[in-house]
Formats: structure tokens, C-alpha cells, sequence
């Protein structure tokens, strides 16, 4: 009789114990969604940690809003109107150098926008849209001898397809001062898509970079610059600080934070009318 009882609390206590393990993997599972949402503010936070960890204690304060020429560039190479030589490209990089450019990170160009401070009176960011392997291969040996910052937005499906980076690659290009931002997660015209595929598209791609470069993603570049009202709104709620279009002219903030413009750098462009665009751009 006694082992009877002894059986009958010991299944007692099995059942309990077990009953407070389902219900902690229950509570875990229901939890995934709420941070799921919460996602786009930790973002917010952390790029603000980023942006505060920058010393602009000998930046310059300029009258506002403050304006910068962000550069698109795509493919290194030649053959059409979207790919600039490789000896075109060491020439524009050169006239910069020479003629004192700051080349910005995403989180400095955040800054200058936000805050009407600069760290150079010239100041450019440079981009390159799709993330070619070209990049890597011609314009990355060109930004190192010039000591030259830029940011390639990557398409997440295209990480490691022909003729596109691979992870290996960006990894290595992120150590040295080449920022890899979004370029979508398919690089599919956001503007036919509904909200939540708008959505879809800007978060998968964020998570995707911020867990393979062990970064956070804070800016978006518009798969062939076509957006709408729904597309700003849906950047932000998915946790980007900014976001660049393909409108013409320099950046600045009163255009709206997820609605930047740039200059397109096209083939053919000699350094002095490379430099006389950059310049006319500034005013």
C-alpha cells in the first residue's frame, strides 16, 4: 500500500513538473510575435547608440537644413547607361580626393542631415546600387588607395549568385569602411505591392544583414527608385533610419528622411564634369 502511494505522488510531482515546461515553451512561443513588433524600436534605439558613438565634437554647424550629393553608382564596368568604367570611376574617386571630399558612412550622413553638422564643409556619400561583383573586385581596390568610405545596398536574395557579392566579400568590405545597406529582399518595384508585401520585402532584407554582418541596417535604397505615400511609411515601421530614391539633385531632410535624393553618376563622365556636378549639386 505504502508503494502505491509512493508510485501515485511521484507521477503526481512528473506531471507537475512537466505541466510547468509546457507552459513555459506555450509563453515563449506567444512572446515571438510581440518581438517581432517591437523589432523596428530596438532598431531606432540602436541606431541612435550608433549615431551617439561618433565624436562630432570638431564637426562643422551649418546653417540648415544641411545638404549632401549622395553618388549612385551601380556596376563598375561598361556596356550600358547604368555602368561606369573602372577608369572613369578611379578618376571621379581621385577629383575627389584632390579636391578635399569627406566620403560619409550611413550613420555620419544621419547626422549631417539631422543635425545641420558636417565634418568637412565637402562632404559626399557614395553608393552603389544591386551589389556587383564588380564592386568588390574594381571599385574596392579604388576606395582603399583614395581612403575612401562608400555604401553598397545589397538585394538579399542575390548574396552569393553570378555576378553578385558574396557573403565572404561584403564581410570583408564591411571591416574596411564599405557599409552594406538594403536593397530590398527580391529588388521587386515597391509600389505595386500591397503594405504588408511592401513590409515583407524591407524587414526580411534587414534581418538578413543585420544578423550576417552583426550590424544594424539603417538605410534602404528603393528598387529603381519607384515608391509611394504607403512605401515611407512602411521604411520606417520596419526599423530603417533612412532611404534613398532616384530623385535628381543633393540630399537633404526637408525632401523627408525615407524620400532622399542622388545624383546619378552615369558613363562617359570625365573628372572635371564629374567635379562640376558634385559642386553644383552643393549649392
Amino acid at each position: 500500500m505504502k508503494n502505491t502511494k509512493l508510485i501515485l505522488i511521484l507521477l503526481m510531482l512528473t506531471g507537475a513538473m512537466y505541466g510547468c515546461s509546457s507552459h513555459e515553451a506555450k509563453g515563449e512561443e506567444t512572446a515571438k510575435p510581440k518581438a517581432a513588433q517591437q523589432a523596428p524600436e530596438r532598431s531606432k534605439k540602436e541606431s541612435q547608440q550608433n549615431t551617439a558613438s561618433i565624436d562630432t565634437a570638431d564637426w562643422i554647424k551649418v546653417n540648415g537644413p544641411a545638404r549632401i550629393p549622395i553618388l549612385m553608382y551601380h556596376s563598375i564596368s561598361s556596356g550600358n547607361s547604368l555602368r561606369v568604367p573602372e577608369a572613369e570611376f578611379r578618376g571621379h574617386m581621385k577629383w575627389l580626393k584632390d579636391n578635399g571630399y569627406y566620403t560619409l558612412t550611413p550613420e555620419e550622413a544621419y547626422i549631417v542631415l539631422t543635425q545641420d553638422k558636417m565634418p568637412s564643409e565637402k562632404c559626399v556619400l557614395i553608393t552603389f546600387d544591386d551589389g556587383y561583383t564588380d564592386n568588390f573586385e574594381k571599385a574596392y581596390p579604388i576606395l582603399k588607395d583614395y581612403e575612401m568610405k562608400a555604401t553598397i545596398f545589397m538585394i538579399g536574395k542575390s548574396v552569393g549568385r553570378k555576378n553578385h557579392l558574396t557573403e565572404r566579400q561584403m564581410k570583408e568590405m564591411a571591416e574596411h569602411g564599405i557599409a552594406i545597406e538594403s536593397h530590398t529582399i527580391n529588388h521587386v518595384e515597391l509600389n505595386g505591392l500591397a503594405p504588408e508585401q511592401q513590409l515583407s520585402e524591407m524587414t526580411r532584407s534587414k534581418t538578413l544583414f543585420d544578423g550576417m554582418l552583426k550590424q544594424n541596417t539603417i538605410m534602404l535604397s528603393y528598387p529603381v527608385g519607384h515608391y509611394n505615400a504607403e512605401t515611407l511609411k512602411q521604411a520606417e515601421k520596419a526599423g530603417y533610419q533612412m532611404a534613398v530614391t532616384t530623385e535628381p539633385g543633393a540630399a537633404a531632410r526637408d525632401q523627408g528622411m525615407y524620400a532622399l535624393h542622388r545624383v546619378r553618376i552615369s558613363p562617359g563622365m570625365s573628372p572635371d564634369a564629374f567635379g562640376r556636378m558634385v559642386e553644383h549639386s552643393r549649392q
